[in-house]
């Protein structure tokens, strides 16, 4: 598609890391403006946005160096910088981003799960803010397909177009859209009638991990990680692991919460 959102001479600017930009920006204020209007500390919710920019996109570099796709960078050590090329994966960046607010909020006294339920409100907005860009960048396409639904790359300076040139693929980039919008509308519906703190984290985390665990089968990057003959992936073996601790947690703090009102 439009790799390069800026490119005038020796001017570039991608696409992938614009619209993370404007994935945190959207996130920070949505979730300043919740923190408002539910009397919380909208300081502490400007800090945690800058500090998990920042630890997100080095987690979801370092998930994509050291769990899929190590080879590639063992043999050419340099090409860890070459953030440009892509190679982010989401699971390291909202893993990186759950440890750096857990630390500032422990740092800082304030309720860990208060404060996830209040972020994971806006947390559908960076997937899909970050789709938007990997359909700029053409990274994260899907297989091959007669879908009415899909895209064809033509930019062979993108990853679709310079792996399959002018064929349709699974548009996977709309299909975590449309599962970011579905997540957003569930957590505020949610929202309105939460049992328990940490109840709206655990099902953003959930939901995610299960969404994007079938969006995993329509995926045509193999540089993602796929084992088992190319049955499954990284991702989809890292969401399971993530839905079985949400789904642990997830009972042990709705039985905590009732017995705190009885």
């Amino acid at each position: 598609m439009f790799p390069f959102i800026i490119h005038y001479k020796n001017i570039y600017i991608p696409t992938f890391f614009f619209m993370i930009m404007v994935a945190s920006l959207a996130t920070t204020f949505y979730c300043y403006w919740q923190a408002g209007r539910k009397h919380m500390s909208q300081i502490a919710i400007l800090d945690i946005s800058l500090f998990g920019t920042m630890v997100g996109i080095v987690g979801a570099r370092l998930f994509h160096v050291f769990v899929e796709a190590p080879q590639y960078y063992w043999e050419d050590p340099i090409r860890v910088f070459y953030f440009w090329q892509g190679g982010f994966v989401g699971y390291g960046a909202f893993i990186g981003v759950a440890l750096s607010a857990i630390i500032y909020l422990k740092m800082k006294k304030l309720s860990v799960l208060e404060y996830g339920d209040l972020v994971a409100l806006g947390c559908p907005l960076i997937i899909f803010f970050v789709r938007v860009g990997c359909v700029g960048a053409g990274c994260c396409y899907g297989k091959p397909t007669d879908f009415p639904i899909h895209f064809v790359f033509h930019n062979p300076a993108s990853d679709g177009g310079h792996d399959f040139p002018g064929q349709k693929l699974h548009a996977t980039q709309i299909y975590d859209m449309m599962n970011a919008i579905f997540t957003f509308i569930v957590l505020h519906i949610v929202d309105k009638r939460k049992k328990f703190s940490g109840q709206l984290i655990l099902i953003f985390f959930s939901m995610y991990a299960f969404f994007r665990f079938f969006i995993e089968f329509l995926r045509g990057d193999e540089d993602r990680g796929v084992y088992f003959n190319k049955a499954i992936s990284t991702s989809q073996i890292t969401g399971l692991v993530i839905l079985a601790i949400c789904t642990i947690l997830y009972f042990f703090l709705r039985k905590n919460g009732r017995q705190k009102t009885l």
